[in-house]
């Protein structure tokens, strides 16, 4: 309990709003206590000595009252306390209301008074009066919340801002390309690859030049031994004798542009043309069984290993492929053959695919047909098709055949629908009871196409056209006696081109036959059909107009082994079918005669696609 006069007892002394009376120099360090007083009375009660031996009382945060001298703020009040924000309003930080003390000018305004009280009750009276007199009139101070942003903040939006003017001022599709025509030049080197021979039949590889290039071209590759050498002339056919394996026949730069090679046997017929290698081809309707049986080679005409991959397709899907058929190696100048029948052996036709992942290789594939009365069979050249197509064109088939069985082949992953028509000198036509082709994805559909085709309204149809929903491969084989003839589908050629044909004994008739482009939108144009003997003679030629939905069958002298076709104008399907001691159908190509190289440029950046 304090006494009553305990000097720090300050239990009688008025409280006003939590506000303890200060004198002026606590609350401005810089002012003298004693400047301008005078001598005063003490209170009544204190004795000079108890007065002056007080402490100075300065507030601290236990007294819950914020003064200058403190250091401590004020709590928080309103939304930061209760988190009740504005939503999307920015905040630069929270600066509460506060009343502001009077600063020292303003404290020395009010000292003549505070001298009055002083005179009455001595230096704490003096304070409280003071500090009692100056609260009426402290400034209520708010400092704004204002939306101040950071400087870091305000130079990264500069920053984007002016990003977003580069980009409008220079947008990527605008920025011009330069126009740069591709290079061309002709090949200074020509590589073709001869399938084997079939197991009988005289046999003959043939060379020519259907540009106006001539010299040495060299002949390597199972079928040529040691290797030959021979003679390629411009529009002069040369044959050289070789053995039953496949043939490389590789030109230089005097005859690679327009070098042109096939391989035939006569008695029986049989004839193909001579392919560079492929980096995929498609054989649809080959076989692996007793009756219908197929051989396939891959042949690698360089030094360095090839790899193939194999592909087997039949109606119900992908079919598995056997282990030897798996990533095939080919080493160096050699040729690898598969008998189907021993490797895969199997009732009903596959469609075949190959790929080569690794290096070149030339495949071709000979298609044979077995009687099995005899044991005798026939073999003739099926050549792939390069690239699947909605539009296939079959030109060419032999007039009669005991049978005839086309195989569409769909390698996407939905089923296709697909529409058959046939090619006449004057139109294509859709013949009464055509047959619906549906093929299942990733499979094959098989028709039968003898009776359509035999009919008397197709007597002078040349061709089958098969338009389909989708990407297909399309061949039809043909047999008549034993005998064996495959259809493929035809490449477009828009430039000269050439075939050299056996000629001689067991050689008949033979017929070119063109198809002129099947779209409305296609131009017309002539075709000149150069027939020529193997010693270089220009016989007979002949012009004929074609044009969308209009063809044109010519038939040529038995002696041509060479035949050229030169149209002006207008894209063209066509092939030759011979006829003798059997069938056999060579599809024109076109003659790689030059090279064209990218241009290239630095510089400027690809355009965006909009």
């Amino acid at each position: 309990m304090s006494h009553s006069r305990d000097p720090y007892d300050r239990s009688h002394e008025p409280q006003a709003d939590d506000v303890y009376g200060q004198e002026p120099w606590m609350l401005d360090p810089f002012a003298d206590p004693y400047t301008g007083q005078t001598a005063q009375t003490p209170p009544e009660g204190y004795t000079p000595e108890q007065l002056y031996a007080q402490e100075p009382y300065v507030p601290g945060p236990e007294t819950g009252q914020m003064l200058a001298q403190t250091g401590y703020p004020p709590a928080y009040e309103g939304d930061y306390q209760t988190g009740d924000y504005r939503t999307g309003e920015f905040r630069g930080g929270f600066e509460p209301e506060f009343e502001a003390w009077p600063t020292a000018d303003e404290m020395r305004a009010e000292e003549p008074e505070a001298e009055q009280e002083r005179a009455k009750g001595g230096r704490m009276a003096a304070a409280a009066a003071a500090a009692a007199a100056a609260r009426p009139r402290l400034r209520r101070v708010r400092r704004q919340r204002g939306r101040r942003l950071d400087n870091t903040v305000l130079v990264a939006l500069g920053l984007v801002g002016a990003m977003a003017v580069a980009l409008l001022l220079n947008r990527p599709h605008q920025w011009e390309q330069p126009k740069l025509a591709a290079d061309s030049s002709a090949p200074t080197a020509a590589t073709v690859v001869c399938p084997g021979k079939p197991k009988s039949g005289a046999d003959q590889v043939a060379v020519t030049n259907a540009a106006k290039g001539s010299g040495k071209v060299t002949l390597s590759g199972p079928g040529a031994g040691d290797g030959a050498e021979t003679t390629a002339g411009s529009g002069k056919v040369t044959s050289a004798s070789v053995k039953p394996g496949s043939v490389v026949v590789k030109a230089g730069k005097e005859v690679a542009p327009g070098l042109v090679a096939g391989r035939s046997t006569t008695k029986p017929l049989a004839a193909t043309g001579c392919l560079p290698p492929q980096a995929e081809a498609w054989f649809p309707g080959v076989g692996a069984g007793a009756t219908h049986n197929s051989i396939l080679e891959l042949t690698n005409p360089n030094s360095g290993a090839a790899t193939v991959d194999i592909s087997l397709y039949d109606e119900k899907g992908v079919v598995a492929v056997p282990e030897d058929l798996r990533g095939v190696a080919i080493p160096g100048n050699t040729t690898r053959t598969f008998d189907l029948l021993h490797v895969i052996p199997r009732k009903g036709e596959l469609s075949l695919k190959t790929t080569v992942v690794r290096g070149q290789a030339g495949v071709m594939v000979r298609d044979r047909a077995i009687a099995l009365e005899t044991e005798k069979g026939t073999e003739d050249y099926f050549p792939g098709q390069s690239t699947p197509a909605e539009t296939n064109l079959l030109v060419g088939y032999p007039n009669k055949s005991a049978s005839r069985t086309l195989t569409v082949t769909n390698p996407g992953d939905a089923q296709v629908s697909a529409e058959l028509r046939l090619l006449t000198p004057k139109n294509v036509l859709t013949p009464e009871g055509a047959p619906e082709i549906s093929v299942p994805p990733n499979g094959q559909t098989q028709v039968d196409l003898t009776r359509l085709l035999g009919k008397d309204s197709a007597g002078d149809a040349y061709g089958v056209e098969i338009v389909a929903t989708g990407p297909v491969a399309t061949a039809m084989r043909s047999v008549d006696r034993g005998d064996v003839a495959i259809t493929t589908a035809t490449e477009t050629i828009s430039e000269p081109t050439a075939v050299v044909v056996p000629a001689g004994g067991g050689v008949g008739k033979k017929r070119v036959l063109i198809s002129g482009p099947v779209a409305k939108t296609g131009t017309s144009g002539t075709v000149k059909v150069v027939p020529m003997t193997a010693k270089g003679k220009a016989l007979k030629a002949k012009s004929v107009d074609v044009g969308p939905g209009l063809g044109a069958e010519v038939e040529v002298p038995a002696e041509a082994a060479l035949i050229q076709l030169v149209p002006a104008g207008v894209e063209i399907n066509a092939a030759v079918v011979m006829s003798g001691d059997g069938d056999a159908v060579v599809p024109f190509r076109p003659l790689r005669t030059e090279v064209r190289t990218a241009g290239v440029a630095p510089g400027l950046p690809l355009p965006l696609e909009r």
